[in-house]
C-alpha cells in the first residue's frame, strides 16, 4: 500500500497576473515539510476554502457545508480526505466516509470539506514528491514564495490577513467570466 503524506492547508492565493485562485497544501509532517502543492481552483471554491480557514460561519448553510453536513448525517462523518492526480495537469479529490464508502470529487470540493469536517487530508507520497513546488526565499527576507510554471506569483505563507480575505471577496465580487479566461 502507498505510503500517504498528510497535509494542510496553508491558504488560498491568488495567481499573478491571471488573477487565478490557488490553494497552497504542505507537507504537515516535519520530513514532508519542504513539499508544497499548488491546486488552481475556481473563485467560488476559493472563497469557500477561505471562508472555512477563517471559522466563518454562514448564517445559511453554503454547499459545502450542506455537503459536510450531508455526510456526517447519512454517511456516519468524513474519515479523511485524499488529494490524487486525475491525469498529468488535474487534480482529484477522494472524501472517505467512516461508514467506509468513498466519494470521488474535484480536489477543490474536496479540501473545502476536509477544513470544515476538520479530517485528515493526505496525498500519496510518490505523487507529492513529484508535483511539489519548491519555495524559494526572498533577498528581502525570509518569506517563501513557491516556484512553478502554474504557481510563480503564489505566497506559501502563515495564515491569510482579514485585508487578503477583504480584497478577494471585493475582486470575486467585481469579477466577471472575461476575468477567468485562459489565453
Amino acid at each position: 500500500m502507498e505510503h500517504q503524506v498528510e497535509l494542510e492547508v496553508v491558504g488560498v492565493r491568488v495567481e499573478l497576473p491571471s488573477n487565478q485562485p490557488v490553494l497552497i497544501l504542505r507537507g504537515a509532517e516535519p520530513e514532508a515539510a519542504e513539499y508544497h502543492v499548488a491546486v488552481v481552483v475556481g473563485p467560488a471554491e476559493a472563497a469557500a476554502v477561505a471562508r472555512a480557514l477563517q471559522g466563518e460561519i454562514p448564517p445559511r448553510p453554503m454547499t459545502h457545508d450542506l455537503l459536510t453536513s450531508v455526510l456526517e448525517d447519512l454517511g456516519g462523518g468524513v474519515a479523511s480526505v485524499e488529494i490524487g492526480l486525475h491525469d498529468e495537469s488535474t487534480y482529484s479529490g477522494t472524501i472517505r466516509l467512516a461508514s467506509g464508502k468513498e466519494v470521488d470529487a474535484r480536489a477543490s470540493d474536496a479540501v473545502a470539506v476536509a477544513v470544515r469536517a476538520e479530517c485528515s487530508l493526505t496525498m500519496d507520497r510518490a505523487t507529492l514528491e513529484m508535483v511539489s513546488i519548491t519555495p524559494q526565499y526572498s533577498a528581502e527576507g525570509n518569506q517563501a514564495a513557491p516556484v512553478s510554471p502554474e504557481a510563480q506569483h503564489v505566497a506559501a505563507r502563515g495564515p491569510i490577513s482579514e485585508e487578503e480575505i477583504e480584497e478577494f471577496h471585493r475582486f470575486l465580487d467585481q469579477a466577471g467570466p472575461e476575468d477567468f479566461d485562459r489565453q
